[in-house]
C-alpha cells in the first residue's frame, strides 16, 4: 500500500505541472487512499482557475470517511473563502456537513454558510443547540453578521463561557445600543472574561448611567481583566457620572487598568482639573503607554485650547 501511494502521488505531483482541469484530478479525489485524496485536494486549491466549477468538491470534502481529508477540507474553506464560488452544489455539501458526526466538519460548514451569505438567521439559531461550542460559537459570529441582536440575546444564556464572550464582542460589533441589555446581564456573569468582555463591549453600544454605575462598580474587582474593561465602558458614559470613578483607575495597580482609563479621560479633560491632575501624574508612570497617551491627551487639550 505505501509503494502504490507514493507512486500515485507522485503522478499527482506530476500532473500539478501541468496545470490539470478539474476532471483529470476526478480520479485523484476519489482516490481509496485518503492520503492521496488529501493531496489532489491541496493540488486542486493550487492549480484551480474555474472556482465555481472547483469550490463543490472541496466542501465535499467535509464528508470524506477520512479525518485528515476534512481537516484539509475545513482549512481550504477557511483560506479560500475570497475565491469560492457559494452555488447550489457548493451549499449542498455544507447543509450535509452540518449534520456531520465530527464536530470540525460542522463548525467549518457553518462558518462557509455564513461567510457565503447561504444561511439565514433562522438556520443559525437552530445551530445554537449544537453540543459543540466551537459549533454554537461559529453560529453567534454568524448571527453578528445578520445583526441579529435577538437571536444573540438568547446565546447569552449559553453554558460555555467562549459562547458568552463571542455574544458580547458580537452585540459590540453590531454596535446597536439596544444591545446593551444583554451586556448588562453578561456584566454579572461569574466568569470573569465573560464579565470583561461585557464590559468593554459597552464601549460599542454606549454606556448609559445604570451601566456606567456597573462599570464604576466593577473597577473594584480583584481580576485585572475585569476592572481594564469597566474603564473602557466608562469612555463612553456621559463624563459627569464616569470621569470620577476612572481618575481613580487611572492610579490602579494593574498598567492596562491605568492604561484604558487614561485614554477614556484624555476626551474629558477641558474645564476637569481632577482629569487633568490625573493626566499629568500619568505622565510618570512606570509603563511608557500610560505616559505617552497621557501626554497625547494633555497635548491635544491644548491644541484645542490654542486653536
Amino acid at each position: 500500500m505505501g509503494a502504490q501511494r507514493s507512486a500515485r502521488i507522485l503522478a499527482l505531483l506530476e500532473l500539478a505541472d501541468e496545470g490539470p482541469a478539474l476532471d483529470e484530478l476526478g480520479g485523484y479525489l476519489a482516490d481509496p487512499d485518503p492520503e492521496v485524496r488529501r493531496t489532489a485536494l491541496s493540488v486542486l486549491s493550487e492549480v484551480a482557475e474555474d472556482w465555481a466549477e472547483a469550490s463543490p468538491p472541496i466542501a465535499a470534502a467535509l464528508l470524506d470517511p477520512a479525518g485528515t481529508v476534512r481537516e484539509c477540507a475545513a482549512r481550504l474553506l477557511a483560506e479560500l473563502s475570497e475565491v469560492l464560488v457559494p452555488g447550489e452544489e457548493f451549499a449542498g455539501h455544507l447543509r450535509a456537513a452540518v449534520r456531520h458526526d465530527d464536530p470540525a466538519v460542522r463548525a467549518a460548514a457553518t462558518g462557509a454558510l455564513w461567510r457565503h451569505r447561504l444561511t439565514g438567521a433562522a438556520e443559525l439559531t437552530g445551530l445554537l443547540t449544537d453540543p459543540d461550542e466551537t459549533v454554537r460559537a461559529e453560529a453567534v459570529l454568524g448571527l453578528v453578521s445578520l445583526d441579529a441582536l435577538d437571536a444573540l440575546g438568547d446565546a447569552a444564556a449559553d453554558p460555555s463561557p467562549r459562547v458568552r464572550i463571542a455574544v458580547a464582542r458580537g452585540v459590540a460589533a453590531v454596535g446597536d445600543p439596544r444591545g446593551l441589555t444583554v451586556l448588562i446581564g453578561l456584566a454579572g456573569d461569574a466568569d470573569l472574561l465573560v464579565r470583561a468582555a461585557a464590559l468593554t463591549a459597552m464601549a460599542g453600544t454606549g454606556c448609559t448611567d445604570r451601566a456606567a454605575g456597573i462599570a464604576a462598580d466593577a473597577l473594584a474587582d480583584p481580576a485585572w481583566q475585569v476592572r481594564q474593561g469597566a474603564a473602557a465602558a466608562l469612555s463612553a458614559a456621559d463624563p459627569a457620572v464616569a470621569a470620577g470613578p476612572l481618575v481613580g483607575a487611572a492610579a490602579d495597580e494593574n498598567l492596562d487598568v491605568r492604561k484604558a482609563a487614561v485614554r477614556a479621560l484624555a476626551p474629558w479633560l477641558p474645564g476637569r482639573p481632577a482629569v487633568r491632575a490625573a493626566l499629568e501624574a500619568a505622565q510618570r508612570d512606570v509603563d511608557a503607554d500610560v505616559r505617552a497617551f497621557a501626554r497625547m491627551g494633555l497635548t491635544a487639550s491644548t491644541d484645542h485650547a490654542a486653536s
